[in-house]
């Protein structure tokens, strides 16, 4: 009968804490990794999803057909909030109200302009009236928005390049404007002590 040694129940145990460890952190990682990336595909994909609701809107039909055609038609376009856009269509069908069935589209994605935009369909559709111009505004203050962020992202960058570039540059240039002087030095030397 074979009976485990206490250096190999040691290394079992170590093996199955680590097992049991990276069992609970890679999936939350790679769930972390999917979420942010469907967040980012949701930033981008707003400004069209603003331009689009303009455009039907301004064709005349009402916000519940505008919202139901960009949900079937346009969710190869945006693939994101057009499949978000279809849940709460669905909800609403089966008797949610437009706030609650928005709701989940404004919170769920953890994005500021996206739930102010909900806020905006959830005000027309309470209280009617014209969304035109109020989409106009947000969409202008959206692109604001977006130019700053891309701003701020190239500042960044440019940061992170000049590090870059002293370490790769200053030394071509240091062997490049210094090399014939330090040449004239050693061959001066040179002559000096012959």
């Amino acid at each position: 009968m074979f009976w485990p040694s206490p250096i190999s129940t040691q290394k079992l145990t170590i093996i199955l804490t680590t097992a049991i460890g990276i069992g609970f952190m890679v999936p939350k990682f790679v769930l972390g990794r999917i979420a942010a990336g469907r967040r980012e595909r949701v930033a981008h994909e707003l400004p069209l999803f603003i331009d689009l609701l303009r455009l039907l809107q301004g064709v005349g039909l009402s916000l519940d057909q505008s919202l139901q055609i960009m949900a079937s038609d346009f969710s190869h376009v945006m693939p994101v909030l057009g499949h978000e856009l279809a849940i709460a269509n669905s909800q609403y069908s089966r008797g949610r109200t437009r706030e609650h069935s928005l709701n989940r589209l404004g919170t769920l994605h953890a994005n500021d302009n996206l739930a102010g935009m909900v806020s905006l369909l959830v005000q027309v559709d309470r209280h009617g009236g014209a969304v035109q111009e109020p989409l106009r505004i947000f969409s202008d203050r959206l692109r604001e928005h977006r130019k700053s962020e891309m701003k701020e992202r190239i500042g960044k960058i440019t940061v992170k390049m000049t590090a870059v570039m002293v370490g790769t540059l200053l030394p071509a240039l240091v062997i490049v404007t210094a090399g014939p002087g330090f040449i004239a030095i050693f061959r001066s030397l040179s002559a000096m002590s012959k």
